[in-house]
């Protein structure tokens, strides 16, 4: 009884954002348990590379490329979806950007350029599911990502990432209490320091990677491994009572 409330065997997952890093491990986790995996970005290759990889471990996906800033596209890319696995159970809105700029220096394009990557794609995300589930009379769980610098803010430097991501942990919340009633779940996922190829070039300075570990509680950064124990969990059905929270996964650095 209590594993059937965890298997997601026969769902369909939309992950944007799936090509590299965290998206791409959440992609393979879901995939690895038996959902059909709609992985895209605005990179081909990437994409292409982990759906070959994941169809070679047996799993079931298709690549589909994207600019989640274009509204347009990504109603096309749920549309896309269901007609390769013929239904949308999940969508995992990961695509993301950052710039390393302290504020003075930022123009208008790039506050623009940030914004429309990390709010309005997630927004469009977040939308054209819902559209689609309503429709059909069905509920549907969506997971966006956030960051625990969207919780607390962070460094000058990435002022962009931060003020981006506090939007999308709030709306999440609002959306999640609006579109409860259709049984629809919305929440997030608030990272921490997590080994990817994109915090790598962080960790190659031993000094740097000392001042980072330092910050952390457990000592150590986050395997992403564990961020795809935990995108399996928020697209079963156990997790169908929890909508509007934020889920930090982060080594307890929130906390200290």
């Amino acid at each position: 009884m209590y594993l059937e409330q965890l298997s997601i065997k026969g769902k369909t997952a939309l992950i944007t954002g799936g090509g590299r890093g965290l998206g791409e491990h959440m992609a393979k986790a879901l995939a690895e348990a038996g959902a059909n995996v709609a992985v895209a970005a605005r990179s081909t290759h990437q994409l292409q590379q982990v759906v070959h990889e994941i169809k070679e471990a047996g799993g079931q996906a298709e690549a589909f490329t994207v600019d989640v800033s274009v509204q347009d596209q990504v109603e096309e890319l749920v549309d896309k979806t269901v007609a390769a696995f013929g239904d949308l159970d999940v969508v995992f809105n990961n695509a993301g950007a950052t710039l390393v700029k302290p504020a003075l220096q930022y123009t208008s394009e790039d506050w623009d350029k940030i914004w429309k990557v990390n709010v309005n794609g997630v927004f469009y995300g977040c939308q054209a599911a819902a559209r689609y589930w309503v429709a059909k009379k069905r509920g549907g769980k969506i997971i966006n990502m956030g960051s625990i610098a969207g919780l607390r803010g962070g460094s000058a430097v990435y002022i962009g990432y931060s003020t981006t991501k506090a939007a999308v942990i709030n709306m999440t919340r609002a959306l999640a209490v609006e579109w409860a009633r259709y049984g629809i779940t919305v929440n997030a996922i608030a990272p921490g320091q997590f080994d990817t190829d994109m915090t790598a070039e962080l960790h190659k300075d031993p000094e740097t990677s000392k001042k980072v570990l330092r910050k952390i509680p457990a000592r150590r950064i986050g395997n992403p491994v564990e961020m795809g124990a935990l995108a399996l969990y928020l697209a079963s059905k156990g997790s169908d009572f929890i909508t509007g929270e934020v889920i930090v996964i982060d080594g307890g650095t929130i906390n200290k």
